[in-house]
């Protein structure tokens, strides 16, 4: 462990500790024979990353070369990893199952990510450093606790970004009337099981996306951070677009009565909620950023806020904007694309649908950039292979790991259908979320670093 090696005392009082646990731990299981993997499951639980040893791995990261990302960077990249199919998707999906009253979703979904929000901006406060929810587990609920937040968070960036270029693609094929695909079932896409819904086939384009977009943050974050400012910037001019169109062709009277705005009822409109929720996802990749930051302490928490209140206006208003383009009952809930057809805005339309291709690749880029963050902080902490730790001095990329998550993700996303891939991604968003809140109140309780309170460390896992 590469805890031992800081010059910190309490560091090494806390693998000392641990491991007189895990010794403890192997006897009271039977011995050797049948109590090592117990014995390892009882050491990986109680071992904690110390908190200084945090605190000096974000000193070394401030000292490392590379662009340093300022309030303005942080905010491009949690808006445009959070807005994508959020506006584009499932702002359609709500006006079909809850109508004008889709309207009252977003900010409730908001509130709900607030609540989540809240907890990474302390413990991105306090514990500055790349790993987000790996590290805030390590530190206060446990090494096993890091390593399912892990698991968790490359569910989150990685696989996400797998199945958006496979997302992606699919749009590209439907626009062209060509498809570059291997149906598995032996057909000639598109066809039944063979299409952008049954996504069920090998796709090279999505793989070469991933492979470009892992390139790119190869190469540093002095190129990266052009890019992801210049086109998150693109992103939010053509939703507002979106927006200002979409209130241009409102006609009826949404407002008219309860059963106008209501049609489905309020039941309709709490599970659109929890639709909308995923509409959120990408806010806490910022955490994972803390490591080229500057000054994290005081940016991270601002620029975690900032991301989710430019979320919650501009998907709102689009909702809004959605609704107003009705009508609602004659298929407005395909999308704003469908919308502006039957309002006549045929060249907003198109408009929406080449805006939406052009510019989904960076939801690609910026599910993949924290990946790399991500393995580098489990190599430091030596639960990975320190390839994965090995950072260029100039430009402050972990080239080697990129080369290594590139050539992985991309055989993913070609290989994986969507469906499957956005089933693991739902797990790993919603367990991360559930980690970061244990250890905040874990760490709250003085379980930081240490298990100095074991009552509640076990009422903490209890919930």
């Amino acid at each position: 462990r590469t805890h031992t090696q800081l010059p910190y005392a309490s560091a090494e009082a806390s693998c000392r500790e641990t491991q007189a646990c895990g010794e403890a731990g192997m006897k009271g299981s039977g011995g050797a024979t049948g109590g090592g993997a117990c014995g390892l499951v009882w050491r990986m639980a109680g071992e904690r990353k110390p908190t200084e040893a945090i605190l000096h791995e974000s000193e070394l990261d401030q000292a490392a070369g590379g662009a340093k990302l300022g309030l303005v960077d942080l905010t491009c990249i949690g808006v445009g990893s959070t807005i994508g199919s959020g506006v584009f998707v499932l702002t359609g999906k709500a006006v079909a199952d809850a109508g004008p009253a889709s309207i009252l979703a977003w900010p409730l979904a908001g509130l709900v990510c607030l609540l989540s929000g809240a907890s990474y901006m302390e413990l991105s406060a306090r514990l500055p450093t790349k790993g987000s929810t790996y590290v805030f587990s390590y530190n206060a609920l446990g090494e096993l606790a890091a390593v399912a937040g892990a698991v968790c968070l490359t569910m989150e960036y990685g696989i996400s970004g797998a199945g958006v270029a496979r997302s992606w693609a699919s749009k590209l094929y439907d626009t062209s009337g060509s498809w570059w695909v291997l149906c598995y079932n032996g057909a000639t896409a598109p066809a039944p099981g063979c299409n952008g819904d049954e996504d069920n086939y090998a796709d090279p384009l999505a793989g070469v996306m991933v492979l470009l977009c892992s390139a790119l943050i190869a190469r540093g974050m002095d190129c990266s951070r052009v890019v992801i400012n210049l086109i998150t910037a693109l992103k939010v001019v053509l939703v507002l677009f979106m927006i200002g169109a979409g209130f241009s062709l409102w006609t009826g009277n949404m407002f008219q009565s309860t059963a106008t705005f209501f049609p489905r009822g309020a039941p309709a409109v709490l599970a659109t909620t929890s639709q909308l929720f995923f509409g959120f996802i990408g806010f806490d990749e910022v955490c994972c950023m803390a490591s080229k930051a500057r000054n994290p302490t005081k940016t991270m928490p601002r620029a975690l806020i900032g991301t989710l209140l430019l979320t919650a206006l501009l998907s709102g208003f689009a909702q809004f904007a959605l609704c107003a383009a009705g009508p609602h009952e004659s298929g407005a809930s395909a999308g704003f694309a469908h919308a502006f057809e039957e309002g006549g805005l045929r060249w907003g339309a198109w408009l929406v649908r080449c805006g939406e291709l052009a510019l989904l690749p960076l939801v690609v880029l910026l599910s993949i950039l924290a990946q790399p963050e991500l393995f580098a902080a489990m190599s430091t902490d030596g639960l990975l292979p320190s390839l994965f730790g090995k950072q260029n001095q100039k430009t402050g990329a972990y080239a080697h790991g990129c080369a290594v998550i590139g050539l992985a993700l991309g055989l993913i996303s070609c290989l994986v259908p969507f469906l499957v891939l956005w089933d693991l991604i739902s797990i790993g968003v919603l367990l991360g979320f559930n980690l970061t809140n244990a250890a905040l109140l874990s760490l709250r309780y003085g379980n930081s670093g240490a298990r100095q309170a074991p009552a509640v460390d076990g009422l903490v896992w209890c919930l």
